[in-house]
C-alpha cells in the first residue's frame, strides 16, 4: 500500500473518532506552515486536525508594527518623466522598507485559512498520545492546530509517521521581538547544544514584487547570521499585468489588442465550422473618421519622410529607460507598420473591411513611395497592387481580422527588437519564436513573369504551374479543405490565399511576445531598483532562452514568477548593514540514536490570520521605529525506536 494511500487511512481513522468535535482535512499544507517549517518537513500532503469558524469577520488588516507613512508634498513639482528612484536613493529605500515605505499587496495567507481555528493544546495532546494513533502506520504527518493559550504559546503539534523513528514537532509562537535580539548565542541557546550544521536563508524585500534570498549552510558553532561574501543569491520578482507602469502599458495594450482580435478570429471559424452564419467581431478600436482614415492611408503610402535608417549604428549606450521611452515614439519606417497603427483604431469589423478597401485602391492608384519591406500578406497585397499583377481583392469572412492580426504581431515584434537592440541587452536571435514560423513568400513561376493575376482565374479550377498560369490572391476553391481543417493553416500549392491563420502559430508567437515583455518588465524593476547593469544579458539569455508558456488570454491577474541567480558582490553594496525581511534559520544536531532539528522563522509581518490563534491578540502592535520581527520555534525530534 502507498504512503499516501496510509495517510489517507489515518485521516478516515480521525474523521470517524474526532470528525463531529473538529474539522480535519487531507491536502496540501497551509501556507504559513510551509514558510515556518520549510517545503521539506511541512511535506506536499498532510492531515490538519483544527477548528473552523465562518461567523466571525474576515481579517483583512495586517498586523506588521510599521511606522506612519510621511506625509507627500505637492505634486506641482514632480517630474514625470524621470526615473522612479534615483541612484542615490537605492541604499536608503532598501535599509528602510517597511518602516518608512508602506508595502501594497495582498495577505500572505490564503482565504480559507482565515477560517481556521486553533484546539486546546490538552486536546491535541491527547489525541496524539492515543492509542490508535501510536499503533497507526504510513508515511507523512498530522498536524494539530493549536490556540496558543498555553504557557508556550503552542500553535502547531505534529505527529510523523516514520517506519524507523519515533518523530514529534511542535510549532511555537514567540511573539515580537527586535531584531538586535537575534543573535547566533540566543539561537544556540534556544537549540539547546552546538549544532553540527546551520542553514540560514536571509530575505531582503526590495519592494512588494521582488526578493533578494541569501541562503549559505554554516559548521561553526556560533554561526554568522549574515554572510554576503560567498552566499547564494537568487532574486525573486513577480509581474502582474496589471501593475504594468506607465512605462511600458502601450505595449502590453498592443499585446492585448492582438489577444482580443486572435480571440475573435478563432471565435468566428468555430461558429462557421457549427454552421452559424455571422460577421467577425473587431472590438478594439476607439473609432475613427473615415474620411480622415482615407487621408491617413493616402499620406501613410506616398510619404518619403520615413524612409531613413532603421536603428542607429553608434556605439553608444542608452539607459534601459530612455530606450524604452523612445521606442513608444521611434519612426516606423515600414509601410504595414504604419498601417497597423491607423486600422487598429476602427470602430468595428465593417469599418475595418471598408478600411482595407481604402486601402487596397489607394495602392491601385497611387504612385507608391513608401513600398513595404516586410514580408507579410498585407505587404505582398500592397506590392503586387502597386506592379499592377493584381486584380482589386475583395475581403470575407475573418480575412480582415487576420490580416490586422499578422501586421500587428510584426509590428510589436519590431518595437520589441528596437529595445532590445538598442539598450544591448541581448541577441536578437533570442527573440525569435522557438516554433519554426510557416513560410510567407509564396513560390512564383518565374517562366511567366508578366501574366497578371485576376479575378477571373479564382473560379477556373486548379491549375498548375507548368499550365502557364500564375496563382491568384483569391483562389479560394483549393483551399477550402485545409480551411476547414486548421483554419488554413498552410498555404495550397495552386494559389494562395488573401490572409493566414493557423491557431497554434498564432498561440505561440502571442505567447513569446508575452515572455518578452515580462522580461523587459523583470529588467526594468532591477534597474530601477537595484542598477544590476552588468548582469542584464546574463538574465535575458537565462530567461529568454525557456519555453515560453502558452498564453491565450491576458487579464490583470495574469503574472509572470522569475528566480534568478545572482553572484554575491553584486548585491553586497545594496545590502551591506540592512536587516533582513525574514529570516529562516534551521540548526541541526544529531548522534546514532537521536536527532535534533530546531527552524528559528522570524518575519517582518504576521504571516498568519489574526484570528488563528490567541497569542495573536496580545501582540505589541504600538509604531516602532527599529525593525521587529514576528518569531516562530520550530523543535523536531527524531528517536530510533
Amino acid at each position: 500500500m502507498s504512503a499516501s494511500a496510509n495517510l489517507a487511512n489515518v485521516y478516515a481513522e480521525l474523521m470517524r473518532r474526532c470528525g463531529e468535535s473538529y474539522t480535519i482535512t487531507y491536502g496540501a499544507p497551509p501556507t504559513y506552515l510551509v514558510s515556518m517549517v520549510g517545503a521539506a518537513d511541512a511535506g506536499k500532503k498532510i492531515v490538519l486536525v483544527f477548528k473552523e469558524d465562518r461567523n466571525g469577520a474576515v481579517a483583512r488588516l495586517r498586523t506588521t508594527p510599521t511606522r506612519a507613512a510621511p506625509k507627500k508634498e505637492s505634486s506641482a513639482d514632480m517630474d514625470l518623466t524621470g526615473s522612479p528612484l534615483k541612484d542615490d536613493c537605492l541604499v536608503d529605500a532598501i535599509a528602510d522598507l517597511s518602516i518608512d515605505l508602506q508595502l501594497e499587496h495582498s495577505n500572505p495567507w490564503k482565504l480559507e485559512e482565515e477560517y481556521q481555528r486553533g484546539i486546546p493544546v490538552d486536546k491535541a495532546r491527547s489525541i496524539v498520545c492515543s492509542e490508535f494513533l501510536q499503533l497507526a502506520e504510513g508515511l507523512g504527518s498530522v498536524w494539530f492546530l493549536c490556540d496558543g493559550s498555553d504557557l508556550g504559546q503552542t500553535q502547531l503539534l505534529q505527529y510523523e509517521f516514520n517506519p524507523t523513528h519515533f518523530s514529534r514537532g511542535i510549532l511555537s509562537y514567540q511573539g515580537v521581538r527586535p531584531a538586535y535580539l537575534v543573535t547566533s548565542q540566543s539561537l544556540v541557546r534556544h537549540h539547546g547544544k552546538t549544532p553540527n550544521e546551520t542553514l540560514i536563508e536571509n530575505s531582503y524585500q526590495v519592494n512588494s514584487h521582488m526578493r533578494l534570498r541569501c541562503s549559505w549552510t554554516s559548521s561553526a558553532a556560533l554561526p554568522l547570521l549574515v554572510n554576503l561574501n560567498d552566499c547564494d543569491v537568487a532574486l525573486n520578482h513577480t509581474f502582474r499585468v496589471g501593475d504594468c507602469s506607465s512605462l511600458t502599458q502601450d505595449f502590453m495594450n498592443q499585446l492585448r489588442i492582438l489577444v482580443y482580435i486572435r480571440e475573435d478570429i478563432v471565435s468566428y471559424h468555430t461558429d462557421v465550422k457549427q454552421g452559424v452564419s455571422r460577421d467577425p467581431t473587431y472590438r478594439c478600436g476607439s473609432g475613427i473618421d473615415m474620411d480622415e482614415l482615407r487621408e491617413s492611408i493616402n499620406q501613410t503610402m506616398t510619404d518619403v519622410s520615413g524612409l531613413i535608417g532603421r536603428y542607429s549604428i553608434s556605439n553608444a549606450e542608452f539607459d534601459i529607460e530612455d530606450v524604452v521611452q523612445r521606442a513608444k515614439v521611434r519612426q516606423l519606417t515600414d509601410l504595414t507598420d504604419k498601417l497597423w497603427e491607423l486600422l487598429k483604431c476602427c470602430h468595428s469589423y465593417k469599418d475595418l473591411k471598408i478600411a482595407f478597401s481604402m486601402l487596397f485602391q489607394c495602392a491601385a492608384r497611387c504612385n507608391i513611395v513608401n513600398t513595404p519591406t516586410n514580408k507579410n500578406r498585407l505587404a505582398k497585397i500592397i506590392t503586387e497592387l502597386a506592379n499592377r499583377r493584381l486584380a482589386m481583392p475583395c475581403l470575407s469572412g475573418a480575412e480582415p481580422l487576420e490580416l490586422l492580426l499578422e501586421i500587428g504581431l510584426e509590428k510589436l515584434y519590431k518595437d520589441y527588437e528596437f529595445i532590445y537592440t538598442e539598450s544591448k541587452m541581448c541577441s536578437t536571435n533570442l527573440l525569435k519564436e522557438d516554433s519554426s514560423e510557416a513560410s510567407m513568400d509564396d513560390a512564383t513561376p518565374q517562366n511567366l513573369p508578366q501574366l497578371r493575376k485576376s479575378l477571373h482565374n479564382a473560379v477556373r479550377g486548379d491549375p498548375t504551374p507548368a499550365a502557364g498560369m500564375r496563382k491568384t490572391l483569391l483562389h479560394h476553391h483549393g483551399a477550402v479543405n485545409s480551411r476547414s481543417a486548421k483554419y488554413a493553416g498552410s498555404d495550397d500549392d495552386a494559389g494562395f490565399k488573401n490572409s493566414h491563420f493557423d491557431e497554434h502559430e498564432s498561440t505561440e508567437r502571442i505567447s513569446k511576445l508575452f515572455q518578452i515583455h515580462c522580461t523587459l518588465e523583470h529588467l526594468l524593476m532591477m534597474h530601477i531598483h537595484l542598477n544590476l547593469a552588468n548582469v542584464y544579458n546574463d538574465v535575458c539569455s537565462e530567461l529568454l532562452k525557456k519555453p515560453p508558456k502558452l498564453v491565450e488570454s491576458i487579464d490583470d491577474q495574469l503574472s509572470d514568477v522569475v528566480d534568478i541567480r545572482l553572484s554575491a558582490h553584486y548585491v553586497r553594496d545594496h545590502l551591506d548593514g540592512k536587516d533582513p525581511y525574514s529570516r529562516h534559520i534551521t540548526m541541526r544536531s544529531h548522534n546514532k540514536f537521536r536527532e535534533l532539528k530546531t527552524t528559528f522563522y522570524f518575519d517582518s509581518e504576521n504571516i498568519c490570520p489574526p484570528n488563528l490563534a490567541q497569542c495573536f491578540q496580545c501582540d505589541d502592535k504600538e509604531m516602532v521605529k527599529e525593525r521587529t520581527y514576528h518569531s516562530w520555534i520550530y523543535h523536531k525530534i527524531r528517536s530510533l525506536k
